[in-house]
């Protein structure tokens, strides 16, 4: 008699390697897809922070809140300390600075919102009386959503 495998033996290990070839792929599927999603999460955090840090430095270099001559959630414009007037608005998924592109793929609506507190930190309508403006963005990529908030405090007028 020829020892051997029968053909039974051999579909049975066959079969049990691809259930264990199986698992073994969904683990590697499980890792690459956690993988992609932090790698799409830090280019989209660090696109949105050098954003959101653009806009505050800019707001911070506001002459002073008397000349605040836009002044909406979705935009404000303004005169710095440059004499130069700055814009920021939104414009369907793209964040502008004047005319040029900042950062895409903001949510839209509201991808940018903006609010005017005074001293007390309420929100109010009244130019004169605005101290800090509050940014929020909001940044959709590739199933990722990033949200990050900062304020400015800017000049006041003196009385």
């Amino acid at each position: 008699m020829k020892r051997g495998f029968t053909l039974i033996e051999a579909i049975v290990v066959m079969v049990i390697i691809g259930i264990i070839s199986f698992i073994f792929a969904l683990y590697i599927r499980e890792g690459f897809d956690a993988w992609r999603f932090l790698s799409g999460q830090k280019s989209i955090a660090l696109s949105t922070r050098a954003a959101v840090n653009r806009m505050v430095r800019d707001l911070k270099r506001a002459k002073k809140n008397v000349n605040i001559t836009t002044r909406t959630s979705k935009e404000v414009t303004f005169l710095n300390i440059y004499n130069e007037t700055i814009t920021f608005s939104q414009e369907a998924t793209t964040l502008l600075r004047n005319s040029d592109i900042l950062l895409d793929n903001l949510q839209d609506p509201c991808g940018l919102t903006l609010s005017y507190l005074d001293k007390d930190g309420s929100p109010t309508a009244v130019t004169d009386e605005v101290q800090v403006i509050r940014v929020r963005l909001i940044d959709l990529k590739d199933g990722n959503r990033f949200v990050i908030e900062s304020a400015a405090r800017i000049r006041v007028k003196k009385p």
